[in-house]
């Protein structure tokens, strides 16, 4: 669980530091429309799009560091947008195939990193639907919600596959 936590902090930073920014932006939108809208509305909306903003940072936000060199005092920013770590995977349902039947053949509860990965993906996108149903009366169906989820969900897949390396080969024997 201190993975999940780990990733939930992380998340909890780039929607604290977007909250000013949505806020503004929707109190001058507001203004300048001239609408009137209810507090509770305002509320799930702004919740909606601080959960998007957590989403696109654990997903396609480039990874970037920033701080102050140690030995110079010298302040730096680093942004990186390719992800060294990841590999391209484009043969569909292939690493959850690994989890169920090759990697992990002796699974041990829920320490592990196959069960851990899958519950943090169907966790991470399961708000979706509510919001969009909230907000949207055309999404009140679970057939428009689930095609939202399956759209959202192969957006982010291909924004990944622009920022990540190739997937290395590896050669045939025979």
């Amino acid at each position: 669980m201190g993975l999940i936590a780990l990733y939930v902090e992380d998340m909890l930073g780039y929607i604290l530091a977007a909250l000013p920014f949505y806020v503004g932006f929707r109190f001058i939108f507001l203004k300048k429309k001239r609408k009137i809208t209810s507090f509770k509305k305002e509320l799930v909306l702004g919740m909606f799009v601080l959960y998007l903003v957590g989403i696109a940072s654990q997903t396609i936000v480039p990874n970037w560091n920033a701080g102050i060199v140690t030995d110079t005092g010298e302040p730096f920013f680093d942004v990186y947008f390719t992800n060294e770590l990841s590999y391209v995977n484009i043969i569909p349902f292939h690493t959850l195939y690994e989890y169920f039947f090759q990697t992990n053949t002796n699974v041990d509860g829920w320490n592990s990193v196959s069960i851990l990965n899958l519950t943090a993906n169907v966790m991470l996108f399961l708000p979706l639907g509510f919001f969009v149903a909230l907000i949207w009366r055309k999404y009140h169906s679970i057939k428009k919600v689930t095609i939202l989820g399956l759209s959202v969900t192969c957006l982010i897949e291909f924004i990944q596959y622009l920022i990540s390396k190739p997937v290395k080969q590896k050669k045939a024997t025979i």
